[in-house]
């Protein structure tokens, strides 16, 4: 079986119109439970040997491109280093990155970014899980942050859709039933899940992206997320949503 670890980034919860965060990205990495040990294990060679004095407790996409938190000192270069180094362990262990984003501004009415984003993706893994010809390769469970589970999957949209399809709607071409997701949505905490960690590093620079797109910043910061994504991200891609809706 696959796990699927999920985070996002760009979430402004109930406001739609922030300027600097209009895109909510919601990625997926998405590992055999064979190599969960093995990536686990890699992680927490790569955080305890951090240069940041200390052993590392979680890594934070933001926190480590940025330099705060445990990385506030740390000079770019290293921190630009150790961002790769813990993002080519999904290469190393065999893992699959899978995203979807929503145009915040472009929603109408009481539309949630986050579960419209959870149903965009869920369905996109349900139809390339299909495709797959190793029988081990063909179920998933998602797994997701702990401490998003009552503001933001207060309504689980997983099993109806694994009953009927997508609550969207069929007359937008997305009537999947998930008969190959597992359950619902399993929650763990963050801290504890380097799943969910690298999750939340893949869809920083996912998002990071767009806005680059958008408005392009500091040079050099701009290339270190293009090269996080180019080298790291893009060659673990399996399946993905155009942003939606489009302008």
């Amino acid at each position: 079986m696959l796990i699927c670890y999920l985070d996002e980034s760009g979430n402004t919860g109930k406001r739609l119109d922030d300027p600097d965060q209009p895109v909510h990205y919601l990625a997926a990495v998405i590992v055999r439970e064979d190599r969960i040990r093995e990536m686990g294990e890699r992680l927490h060679a790569l955080a305890d040997a951090a240069p940041i004095g200390e052993s590392l407790v979680e890594y934070h996409g933001d926190e480590l491109f940025h330099g705060s938190g445990p990385w506030q000192g740390v000079p770019p270069r290293l921190r630009v280093g150790e961002y790769a180094k813990a993002l080519s362990v999904m290469s190393e262990v065999g893992a699959g990155v899978a995203h979807a984003s929503i145009n915040k501004p472009l929603l109408v009415g009481d539309q949630n970014p986050h579960l419209l984003a959870l149903q965009f993706l869920t369905e996109k893994i349900e139809r390339w899980l299909r495709s797959q010809t190793d029988e081990l390769g063909q179920r998933a469970l998602l797994v997701a942050d702990h401490s998003h589970e009552h503001d933001q999957y207060a309504f689980d949209p997983i099993q109806r859709m694994q009953a009927a399809g997508g609550p969207v709607g069929g007359h937008r071409g997305l009537n999947v039933s998930l008969d190959h997701i597992v359950d619902g949505v399993y929650f763990a905490h963050s801290e504890r899940s380097w799943g969910i960690q690298l999750a939340d590093m893949v869809a920083f620079v996912l998002n990071r992206s767009e806005r680059i797109k958008r408005s392009p910043g500091d040079p050099r910061s701009d290339r270190a997320i293009r090269m996080l994504r180019r080298e790291h991200i893009s060659p673990q891609l399996q399946t993905w949503r155009e942003t939606w809706p489009s302008s």
